[in-house]
């Protein structure tokens, strides 16, 4: 404003002229307004458009304090990313930085101000501030974007543990387990563990033969002979009706010579064919007990279920020679002989001194 004072002070002092008139002095003004240059003219209109930008920028400026003053905290927090995300070269100036990152303040404060009410998806300005804030900022911003009640992974439903409860065998499903265990260890050698395994098959059924004619196989072959008796008498007392239990204590009886034992523990209540070594035992004990003609019933029920047995054959021409029947034995001496291929020289002998005697 000095500047402008002197400057028209000065072109007062040289437009001055001697007052005659009033008349005068008016010309003499006119003359020196049109006599101003051109480029002081134009200096005067900018000088003014100058003041009047100065005066509406003071009076702008409460209005300015005003809206940021009222911008809502998420509106500042939003628009702090986008001003950081803004990058310029290094060799630019201060203020060039300073109105890159200020001036934009208002248009996006009121952009924000205006898209708060509507939490719609992200323009392509945000999404550009978002990729470029760090990466606290962009989990922060991530999460505030999920809607409420919503986590950012969904969870998997928890599976409650599953606890296998094997359910009890049955009776009949642990004597099978036993049985298999039980003969795999005597295939492995293992007679002694064998031997418990088919104990604990008795226990659980104590009317089963298997068990007790297991025992008393397995002891024999340990070497406790007794011991086996002991079992298979341990069967009968318990009610175990089996044609192989009793042929086994009729053998025992018989290897000691008790042939009326023998003869007592063999009773008729068993099919023949399929218990030939049962009636063949009792047939020989009642030959030796001096019963040939009962003896003679059983070889001869034998003859018919296995011909080719020669054993069957010489009992029967013994019981025969017994009761006088010369050429019945004679036949049967000769049957023998012809299937006597397992026969023992012994017995081969004895028909051949027989077929003699009988000529």
């Amino acid at each position: 404003m000095s500047v402008l004072n002197k400057m028209l002070r000065d072109l007062e002092q040289r437009g001055q002229v001697p007052t005659s008139g009033k008349v005068s002095g008016t010309i003499a003004y006119a003359d020196a307004d049109s006599a101003r240059p051109l480029w002081l003219n134009l200096l005067l209109l900018l000088s003014a458009a100058l003041l009047c930008f100065a005066v509406y920028a003071i009076l702008t400026r409460p209005a300015e304090s005003l809206l940021t003053a009222t911008t809502s905290p998420e509106a500042v927090a939003d628009s702090a990313p986008q001003q950081a995300a803004v990058i310029l070269p290094e060799n630019t100036n201060e203020q060039a930085d300073i109105a890159a990152t200020t001036l934009p303040m208002p248009q996006k404060v009121e952009q924000v101000t205006e898209q708060k009410p509507e939490p719609a998806a992200a323009s392509s300005e945000d999404t550009a501030v978002i990729a470029a804030a760090t990466p606290t900022e962009r989990t922060e911003t991530e999460q505030a974007v999920i809607p409420a009640g919503q986590s950012a992974v969904p969870k998997r439903p928890v599976q409650p543990a599953l606890a296998v409860e094997r359910a009890p065998l049955s009776t009949a499903q642990r004597q099978q387990q036993l049985t298999q265990q039980a003969i795999a260890a005597e295939q492995s050698g293992k007679l002694t563990q064998a031997l418990a395994y088919w104990q604990q098959l008795q226990q659980l059924n104590h009317t089963e033969a298997t068990a007790y004619l297991a025992q008393a196989r397995l002891l024999s072959l340990m070497g406790q002979a007794s011991q086996a008796t002991t079992v298979l008498q341990q069967a009968q007392q318990n009610g175990v009706v089996d044609a192989s239990v009793q042929l086994l204590l009729a053998q025992q009886a018989a290897a000691l010579g008790q042939w009326q034992q023998v003869d007592r523990l063999l009773p008729e209540q068993f099919l023949l064919p399929a218990n030939t070594e049962y009636y063949g035992l009792k047939a020989t004990a009642l030959q030796q007990l001096a019963q040939p003609a009962a003896a003679l019933h059983w070889f001869s029920q034998l003859i018919v279920a296995q011909p080719q047995q020669a054993r069957w054959w010489l009992g029967a021409a013994i019981a025969h020679d017994a009761l006088g029947n010369t050429a019945q034995a004679r036949l049967h001496y000769q049957q023998a002989l012809q299937w006597g291929d397992s026969l023992s020289s012994a017995s081969r002998q004895y028909i051949q001194q027989r077929l003699t005697a009988t000529e």
